[in-house]
């Protein structure tokens, strides 16, 4: 079932309904098309070549610049998973609940859940990709999906009289990218300013969300200056138990290996930096488990459910 959905909307939008200049904006749903569609990426390129006082292959940059796990893909453009998506709606959203983005960026995770009929609320910083996004709608089938153009740190003002039954997001991996110079950005700011903003965020968010119900982030790691990882899973785990939120479960999201030992090879015997494959999926809880698990409904298995009763049939 999972697997049926997600192929259809795939086809749909790769018929060309992509995100506006291919950026993965403040915690959107596409990886950035950084050869194809982000004039910045040749800036970087050009400013990092002109400190070196060299040229720099494409593949040298991104691998000095980019954790491994969140380069461009050879497309130029890699779409948030909608498995992911529709699993994470049919297993921790309640039948006709409402769901909560507070890092919309683009359209994947508003239409699957107006595919499943879940009313979809997403608030984004970018007035031009909510324009895009609202152009992709006519891909879902349900509710409209909604999506305010507006700053998250601004959430509990601008969502303000919704009541969300789920919270589904991918925030912004701190300073990963850079996706603009507007200073609401939380990707410009420094390390300390960012998690004090981005703890907010969650917080506020979480004030939205009924007693009973599930969170679910998708979340990696990313270096600072010095090479180290600054612990933004567990940073989140912080900011959502002090929110209201308890840690339920943590999934691991295996990502699509590419060009990763490739990249990866320069990077390792220049730094001993192994490179990522996988990003978490957490899962909070906001009151008693028990009772957001029956809110939640049976659950559904799809494809593998038909399966076993044809199985059951033959025997």
């Amino acid at each position: 079932m999972a697997k049926g959905l997600a192929r259809t909307f795939g086809q749909d939008l790769m018929r060309g309904e992509h995100e506006v200049g291919g950026d993965k904006t403040n915690g959107g749903v596409l990886m950035p098309s950084h050869t194809s569609g982000d004039p910045s990426f040749y800036a970087r390129k050009r400013a990092k070549e002109a400190e070196l006082g060299r040229e720099l292959s494409t593949e040298e940059f991104l691998a000095d610049h980019y954790e491994p796990s969140e380069a461009p893909t050879a497309s130029g453009t890699s779409i948030f998973d909608p498995v992911l998506c529709e699993i994470a709606y049919r297993w921790f959203c309640p039948p006709g609940g409402t769901v909560l983005d507070p890092f919309a960026g683009g359209s994947v995770r508003g239409i699957v859940a107006s595919r499943l009929g879940l009313p979809y609320v997403g608030v984004e910083l970018r007035g031009e990709q909510v324009d895009a996004n609202e152009a992709q709608a006519a891909l879902g089938a349900g509710p409209a999906p909604r999506w305010i153009t507006g700053d998250s740190r601004d959430i509990a003002g601008l969502v303000k009289g919704v009541d969300a039954d789920l919270i589904f997001s991918c925030p912004p991996y701190w300073n990963l990218e850079v996706y603009s110079d507007d200073p609401a950005d939380l990707s410009t700011l420094g390390k300390d300013a960012f998690f004090a903003a981005y703890a907010a965020i969650i917080r506020d968010t979480v004030a939205r969300l009924r007693d009973n119900r599930f969170a679910v982030w998708v979340i990696g790691d990313v270096r600072d200056a010095g090479g180290f990882f600054v612990n933004l899973p567990g940073r989140t785990v912080e900011a959502f138990e002090a929110a209201g939120a308890r840690f339920y479960n943590d999934a691991i999201l295996v990502t699509a290996v590419g060009s990763l030992p490739i990249r990866v090879g320069r990077q390792f015997t220049a730094s001993r930096k192994l490179g990522r494959t996988h990003q978490n999926v957490l899962v909070f809880c906001k009151g008693d488990p028990k009772r957001a698990t029956e809110a939640c409904g049976q659950v559904e298995f799809g494809e593998i459910e038909e399966e076993a009763g044809e199985e059951e049939e033959a025997e």
